[in-house]
């Protein structure tokens, strides 16, 4: 039978750590969604080369947050599931979902039926 309150102390775990990549990319708004912050100068050189390597980072900067917060969400959604009762029960169908997916993904809200 999976521990739920080790399960919990992963989960705080990774949210901490995921806090702290997501700061290291950017910042929360006040809607609760992250954004990249822009390094000190980017976009202000004079060469079109520098400026597209520029772009480039901050391109995967952004693709990396967007990942970096859908795991944060998935990792909030099982803690409010943990704090109502609902942990390990699929959020789509209402089974149960696998100690075994729940010990290699603490965050799993869904069967492994449903994981997107």
């Amino acid at each position: 039978m999976i521990n739920i309150e080790e399960q919990k102390a992963k989960l705080i775990e990774e949210q901490k750590a995921l806090e702290n990549d997501l700061h290291t990319l950017g910042h929360q708004t006040e809607d609760g969604s992250w954004m990249v912050t822009p390094d000190e100068g980017d976009g202000t050189t004079a060469d079109s080369i520098d400026n597209a390597d520029i772009t480039e980072d901050f391109e995967e900067k952004i693709a990396r947050l967007n990942v970096l917060e859908t795991q944060y969400e998935q990792v909030k959604k099982a803690l409010s599931a943990i704090a109502a009762g609902t942990y390990g029960i699929c959020e789509i169908s209402g089974e149960k979902i696998s100690e075994e997916r729940l010990m290699a993904n603490p965050s799993a809200t869904t069967s492994i039926h449903h994981a997107e």
